[in-house]
């Protein structure tokens, strides 16, 4: 057969980044290749906080991973294959093929992935496949069985405010088998999470088995094994995400006594030995669709869900987990499937974790269910003819930026300005050529205004649309909030005036409004609200830094701004919350930080919630809602005092 070129490639330059590119995938021209398969199963092995470079197969790696590079060898490598910077929103993809932001997942781990999402596994499952996971889900709560919710209560006695959140269980999405943990960051001996507080998530569908002894991989290993054995006459899918690397660093004696003698740091040792276990347990699983005679007919996907974190490494690529660069995003991935001739060597169209859904279909010459819009493309047409990529882009949002991605540039967005890179000859990100090419900012720009808008994303760094704004509405009780700055006060210190808690959630695409007032006399600035979380005995986390927290005039709330109506007169503001769902806004305060002397009185009143379907969650509406300790004097802050009055206390319009 002829071998086709890899498309678009410059050789020299890329090779001077530090990656290993190939230039001849053996795909097969459209004309040879089959058009139809006897029902390949899939495995899917998803890695946990695996980076770049935590591979041999590729330049830099250090830790010895004998099998997968032979994987790598073997299969074709998606050289451009984006996920999430954090496990939950990737995951997430997979299943839905769908933005994380749509099905409440992201930017952050966590939330609790709706029934109504239709999921690969379901699509399989419907077109006749025995589905299986085996390992860790992290797109859900455990489930409230009797079982659980006693050894929850057990283990949390001491603690009054942990309540049993019950999730829907990973077989309601479709699994016909599951051995599968919950939470993130679990103990690798007892799977208990960090530090050993809360029960034990450990689950045999939706049986509950604490009592299971051995190490996590190796458990998820066998009964994969199990399941592939129980349905080597039976179409399968397989999906088998592991926990390694993901911390706490633990690793068996006899996997530490492999690592080369020369790895003396503990941590880098443990690293090593579980990245080697890793190897190993794919190994057993490769193995076994061999000995099966199973693995010519097995589509195999090897992947991660972000990039590594400081322990490993992500090399030569940019930043890694919690990052937007390709450290974070770009991830490791093969896939092999010698009967469709998927073999011996790599594609570089850009796609990503979002598009496995469709186009794992359509390689097994399935029929897709009846989903939602869709989010993620099937590149199988591309990647089978070596073509270019139907993806256009890929696009997200975290903390104080947001970032989107083509086959050519990657380009963040910050509240003040944008960093643009040429990842065709910059895939370290190395030079911001935003300035040399004000073109490409544009049309970047324009792109992700429309991820944006289509997704619902409220973001933290950028104004929110002037079309939200609402005219302020104070009406019955609004909560006056006064205070003495004294002139021993200076410009770092900070007064923070809780005045409301809330425990219900929060996800990207949800607004928080409120109406604010400054009396007659007061100074105009120098204090703002922001939501935190912590208390009296732990350091308080302000949310709304510097960079976050635009309102819709596109001001820093970190700046206290002064209302834009001078004093007695209300204003509305409406903030993004991307940066903090899935998730709760537990605690919400004023903030004095200016450090300028003087009495101190403003008024807030119906702080809430707006939701991307229209509707609201009341925070604060009346005293009722004012849950506040009172705070002694100090020598910069004194006299501070909470009170419900009526709305007519100051004049309003």
């Amino acid at each position: 057969m002829k071998y086709q070129k890899t498309q678009n490639l410059k050789v020299n330059s890329l090779l001077a980044t530090g990656l290993m590119w190939l230039t001849s995938p053996a795909v097969l021209p459209a004309a040879e290749v089959p058009k139809t398969f006897a029902n390949p199963n899939v495995v899917y092995l998803l890695a946990d906080d695996l980076g770049w470079s935590d591979l041999s197969v590729h330049r830099g790696g250090t830790i010895p991973t004998p099998n997968i590079d032979r994987l790598f060898k073997q299969g074709i490598e998606l050289g451009h294959f984006m996920g999430w910077c954090v496990c939950s929103p990737t995951r997430a993809m997979l299943m839905t093929s769908r933005h994380p932001f749509r099905v409440g997942t992201g930017p952050e781990t966590g939330g609790e992935l709706a029934k109504e999402e239709t999921t690969i596994a379901e699509g399989f499952k419907a077109n006749g496949y025995r589905t299986g996971i085996f390992g860790k889900w992290h797109n859900g709560e455990n489930p409230d069985t009797p079982e659980y919710r006693q050894a929850f209560e057990e283990a949390w006695k001491s603690s009054s405010n942990k309540k049993l959140k019950g999730g829907l269980g990973v077989n309601a999405h479709g699994f016909d088998e599951a051995w599968v943990y919950y939470d993130g960051g679990a103990d690798y001996f007892t799977r208990r999470t960090v530090q050993g507080r809360g029960p034990v998530s450990w689950w045999h569908n939706l049986e509950y088995r604490p009592q299971d002894a051995g190490y996590t991989d190796d458990l998820i290993t066998d009964h994969a094994l199990e399941f592939i054995r129980n349905n080597k006459d039976h179409p399968f899918f397989c999906y088998v995400p592991f926990h390694i690397v993901h911390g706490p660093l633990q690793a068996k004696d006899t996997d530490l006594a492999s690592v080369d003698a020369k790895v003396t740091d503990k941590t880098k040792r443990t690293y090593s030995a579980m990245v080697q276990a890793m190897d190993k347990n794919v190994a057993s699983i490769l193995a076994e669709l061999d000995k099966l005679g199973l693995r010519e007919n097995t589509i195999v996907v090897f992947t991660s869900d972000n990039g590594a974190t400081r322990d490993g490494s992500n090399l030569p690529l940019r930043g890694g987990k919690h990052t937007m660069f390709e450290g974070g995003t770009h991830l490791p991935t093969v896939i092999h499937w010698p009967n469709g001739k998927v073999v011996n060597g790599k594609w570089d169209g850009l796609c990503g974790s979002l598009d496995m859904f469709p186009t794992l279909m359509a390689m097994a010459n399935l029929e897709m269910p009846k989903t939602r819009p869709l989010d993620g493309k099937n590149i199988w047409p591309a990647f089978r003819d070596n073509t270019k990529s139907p993806v256009e882009s890929y696009y997200w949002s975290w903390h104080n930026e947001d970032a989107i991605r083509t086959a050519d540039y990657r380009m963040h967005r910050f509240c003040d300005h944008v960093e643009l890179y040429d990842i065709r000859t910059d895939i370290s990100e190395t030079t911001n050529v935003a300035d040399a090419h004000p073109d490409v900012v544009t049309s970047l720009t324009t792109m992700m205004n429309k991820w944006v808008q289509s997704i619902g994303v409220a973001l933290t760094h950028q104004a929110p649309p002037v079309s939200l704004d609402a005219k302020p509405a104070p009406a019955g009780e609004v909560l006056e909030i006064s205070v003495t700055v004294t002139d021993k006060a200076k410009l770092k210190d900070i007064l923070i005036v809780p005045f409301a808690q809330w425990g219900g959630n929060v996800f990207a695409t949800d607004y928080i409004e409120y109406d604010l007032a400054v009396a007659p006399g007061s100074p105009l600035k120098g204090f703002y609200y922001t939501p935190f979380k912590g208390n009296d005995s732990k350091q308080i986390t302000l949310y709304f830094k510097r960079g976050e927290g635009l309102d819709q005039f596109g001001r820093e709330q970190f700046s206290g701004p002064e209302p834009k109506g001078g004093a007695g007169i209300w204003e509305h503001r409406i903030i993004g919350l991307s940066s903090y769902g899935p998730g709760i806004l537990p605690g919400h305060s004023i903030v004095f930080n200016c450090g300028k002397p003087g009495n101190y009185k403003l008024y807030v009143d119906n702080l809430r919630i707006r939701h991307y379907d229209g509707s609201t969650s009341s925070i604060w509406k009346s005293g009722e809602d004012t849950k506040a300790k009172k705070i002694a004097d100090t020598e910069s802050f004194k006299g501070v005092q909470m009170r419900a009055v009526p709305s007519s206390a100051i004049t309003a319009k």
